[in-house]
């Protein structure tokens, strides 16, 4: 059973097409001692997120011991820019930045969702498709590929 289709958007701010890839709510126990979302915490959104964004362009976790294919990220880079504290509820948008052999350049950013085109945080990352037997990186299997395309490809025409 594939997942149903994404609803594009496009991020007037950074003009990048974008799914919406997670929901959550910032729990009062997911809150350092400061008051605001510990970072542990906030990589648990964007891991969610990727999951879902490779679900989007068609990847089945589930199917990954049967395929023994996965993915495995290999750069990160986030900027925090407001705080997150107990009580906000979240909503991830994740979209594709670069398409590569073995590899895809992938954003998410988060925002509240009762302050919609703020964005709070974000990550940009590397993730590579892997052989989870050989562990090592191979091509991007030409479905996945086509689907980053596309997305890839509205946001360079629809901003």
């Amino acid at each position: 059973m594939s997942m149903p289709p994404a609803t594009l958007t496009i991020c007037p701010a950074a003009g990048a097409a974008e799914v919406e890839s997670a929901r959550t709510v910032v729990y009062p126990w997911l809150c350092d001692w400061m008051g605001h979302l510990a970072t542990q915490h906030y990589m648990k959104i964007f891991d969610d997120a990727t999951c879902h964004l490779v679900g989007h362009l068609g990847y089945r976790l589930v199917d990954a011991s049967s395929t023994r294919r996965g993915w495995a990220d290999v750069s990160h880079t986030i900027a925090y820019r407001c705080e997150l504290v107990a009580g906000d509820l979240i909503v991830a948008y994740s979209g594709v930045e670069r398409i590569g052999t073995k590899s895809l350049g992938y954003f998410t950013r988060l925002e509240r969702a009762t302050e919609p085109g703020e964005t709070c945080a974000t990550l940009r990352g590397v993730m590579v498709h892997f052989d989870l037997a050989k562990r090592r990186a191979v091509e991007l299997p030409d479905g996945i590929r086509s689907a980053a395309e596309r997305l890839l490809r509205s946001s360079s025409t629809e901003s």
